[in-house]
């Protein structure tokens, strides 16, 4: 039997020692690099849930980095003039024929146009009435400046209420502090209203002069209201204010501030403490007292 199997391995072996390895190719030079701008960080936008609204008043003035607007108004103090104020949104809602309010507090600000405001600086508060259509906020009435509240530029605390039968009433309540005595003030608005403006005319609902008591003061004294408005009153446009008073007084004994001036210690004094309740009644233009007495006026020293 004949096989051809070993001529074959020996040719294929000779052939395998005799071939030289093939060069290994060059590498392809590497692509260049694409250059790529670098995106520039998103502008800071402050968390102003007033921001649409506050665009659509103020348009450029409004800046949202800072959630404020920095616009020349009228000024508060001399008609016919103009200044600059630094405004934000302070309160918002809808009225039941569909606009909406926006609330708007303005301080003074320095030549930097920073916030300059003194101790018996007062804040200024503007009313805006807008509606959305298409996607768009209209500007319909601007009430502007049209109350001077608080101070060191803040006009106080805001709120909501239902100033009569279909009304919503913006409510502010603000305090006043000055040589050791605090004064607390009420003021209602309707936005409603053809003319915006105070219609309490600054209700007082608090007075104290803690701080200044015991500098040999013969009189100490913290009056403080708890305030509602009577939706049982009959009186229109709106309902009755009404002030629960809870009232102390501190008055020096007979001889009291001398003997403390001569030996030192505390003053003697008799204290008196009651209640009592004020109701004001819409009326002219302005809530005025009706009933009782409103015992927070500050005590004469």
């Amino acid at each position: 039997m004949k096989t051809f199997a070993a001529p074959l391995i020996v040719l294929t072996l000779l052939a395998a020692c005799s071939r030289k390895d093939a060069p290994v190719p060059p590498a392809a030079p590497a692509a260049p690099v694409k250059q790529v701008a670098a995106t520039p960080a998103p502008a800071a936008v402050a968390n102003d849930r007033y921001a649409p609204l506050m665009r659509a008043v103020f348009g450029t003035g409004y800046r949202p980095d800072q959630g404020n607007a920095l616009v020349t108004m009228p000024d508060p103090y001399a008609a016919g003039m103009q200044t600059p104020l630094l405004l934000t949104g302070i309160a918002s809602t809808q009225l039941p024929s569909g606009m909406t309010v926006l609330a708007v507090a303005g301080e003074d600000v320095d030549s930097n146009d920073n916030p300059d405001s003194s101790l018996g600086q007062p804040g200024y508060l503007s009313v805006y009435l807008l509606r959305e259509e298409n996607g768009q906020w209209q500007v319909l009435r601007r009430h502007e400046n049209i109350a001077k509240l608080g101070s060191h530029g803040q006009v106080g605390k805001v709120s909501w209420v239902t100033l009569g039968p279909g009304r919503p009433g913006l409510v502010i309540e603000s305090r006043v502090s000055n040589r050791g005595q605090t004064n607390g003030y009420l003021a209602l608005f309707d936005p409603s209203a053809e003319k915006v403006a105070d219609l309490t005319d600054g209700m007082l609902i608090h007075s104290d002069n803690d701080d200044d008591c015991e500098d040999y003061r013969p009189k100490c004294w913290n009056n403080t209201a708890t305030w509602r408005l009577d939706s049982a009153s009959s009186a229109a446009p709106y309902h009755d204010v009404v002030l629960d008073i809870r009232s102390t007084l501190r008055n020096a004994k007979p001889g009291a501030i001398e003997a403390a001036e001569q030996a030192g210690g505390d003053i003697a004094r008799d204290e008196w403490t009651g209640q009592s309740t004020a109701r004001y009644v819409f009326t002219d233009g302005q809530y005025r007292l009706r009933e009782g007495k409103n015992e927070i006026a500050p005590q004469q020293q």
